[in-house]
């Protein structure tokens, strides 16, 4: 074998490579839902890989940027999480019944792993957001406050809570 062989073999395969790196990424997706909700997450792959060749997951990031495992192939490990785990058909679908923001609110991932490898053949992640009112907002010193012409005077407008958090905007009286 040549030389130019090699180099040719050692391209393709190179390319091939790279483009399956980019096929197995996919980039975050973003869903909102409002607490007590129910929203499914989807993982759609190859239906090539099959139950017994492959292992599938699903993660969350909690609080704290702590990693944990949601579900181990058709085994959901939290009573609010459902599977619709189909392989054959290339389906590993994440519902989230009832949703709460401390428990759901961030990034979830799905991956298929090479069984004996561990290596990854597809991975998908969703940043939920867990929508929640925010308290009503209240203004310091009070909601009314006496103003002394050529005196500052200093109003601070506060929510507590909301997810996402909430956007103050001042308006005075009478204008837009």
């Amino acid at each position: 074998m040549d030389y130019t062989v090699k180099s040719f073999n050692f391209i393709t395969a190179f390319l091939l490579l790279a483009f399956a790196a980019l096929c197995v990424v996919a980039g975050d997706e973003s869903l909102d839902t409002r607490e007590g909700e129910d929203v499914t997450l989807k993982c759609r792959f190859n239906e090539q890989h099959s139950t017994n060749e492959f292992s599938y997951y699903w993660a969350r990031w909690t609080v704290g940027n702590k990693y944990e495992n949601v579900a181990i192939g058709n085994i959901q490990l939290n009573t609010n999480y459902r599977l619709d785990f189909r392989p054959e058909r290339g389906i590993y679908d994440l519902l989230i019944k009832n949703a709460s923001y401390g428990r759901d609110n961030g990034r979830f991932e799905c991956r298929v792993k090479a069984v004996g490898t561990g290596a990854d053949v597809h991975q998908e992640y969703y940043n939920v957001t867990v929508l929640t009112p925010p308290q009503p907002p209240q203004v310091a010193p009070g909601n009314i406050a006496i103003a002394t012409e050529d005196k500052r005077q200093e109003l601070t407008c506060s929510s507590i809570g909301g997810s996402p958090d909430p956007t103050i905007t001042w308006y005075r009286e009478g204008s837009s």
